[in-house]
């Protein structure tokens, strides 16, 4: 039977939360009724993440995983959700807590009306610092690229067919992917559309979001792609 839909979860030193995000997964794809598979990307972990993976594949049938030999952060995660799912749709959520799986309706729901669907934070649970954060980066994103870029949250829904090529290459170690995915199917004349949801703190594990060595290369990923998007665009 082809698979409709693939739930993705990309997973770093996740031995705290994956079991559990495994079985959210699983009774959220059951409940659509459809052919479903959860995918986890294993992102070259150095906690018990690799064994605890391969178990939850051998103890379900729905389960696959894909191993990375070593950490490709974000960027690199979501490029293998897409590279590796067999779903016509892949649902991707992280393996922290921070969304939530029974979402997944919601997104699926709306399917036949978007090609790429992002999720908005409306609300999330993180300090003060790092709100602040977030919220002064996706300004200056807004002033770069001069699109009003939604300040993304934990969840996406794809159709894979439909995810554009980036206009050009980016550092899989960085944080600028979901940016100019975005701008790029805006630009390219994709269905998409942005749902709010809430952002949960962490159910586990360690928090890698702020780190300075990849807020420097974030930012510097950004002045790149603003001069060659907008000063210098590749023909």
């Amino acid at each position: 039977m082809e698979t409709l839909l693939t739930i993705a979860v990309p997973a770093y030193d996740e031995e705290a939360t994956l079991e559990a995000a495994v079985e959210d997964a699983l009774t959220a794809g059951g409940a659509l009724g459809e052919p479903f598979e959860v995918l986890v990307i294993e992102d070259g972990s150095t906690d018990g993440t690799p064994a605890l993976s391969d178990r939850l594949a051998e103890a379900h049938s729905e389960v696959r995983v894909h191993h990375h030999e070593s950490n490709r952060g974000f960027t690199g995660a979501m490029r293998s959700c897409a590279r590796h799912a067999r779903g016509t749709y892949m649902f991707m959520a992280p393996a922290d807590g921070q969304g939530s799986f029974s979402d997944l309706r919601r997104f699926f729901a709306l399917r036949e009306d978007y090609d790429l669907i992002f999720s908005m934070r409306l609300e999330r649970g993180d300090s003060r610092r790092r709100k602040v954060s977030s919220g002064l980066w996706y300004l200056f994103l807004r002033f770069l690229f001069a699109y009003q870029i939604p300040e993304f949250s934990a969840l996406f829904f794809f159709r894979l067919d439909q995810i554009p090529e980036l206009p050009f290459a980016i550092r899989e170690d960085a944080s600028n992917y979901l940016p100019l995915l975005y701008v790029t199917a805006m630009k390219s004349g994709r269905r998409v559309g942005v749902l709010g949801i809430i952002q949960h703190e962490r159910s586990g594990g360690q928090a890698k979001g702020f780190d300075l060595a990849l807020t420097l290369r974030t930012l510097a990923e950004d002045m790149k792609i603003w001069w060659l998007l907008r000063i210098r665009p590749p023909r």
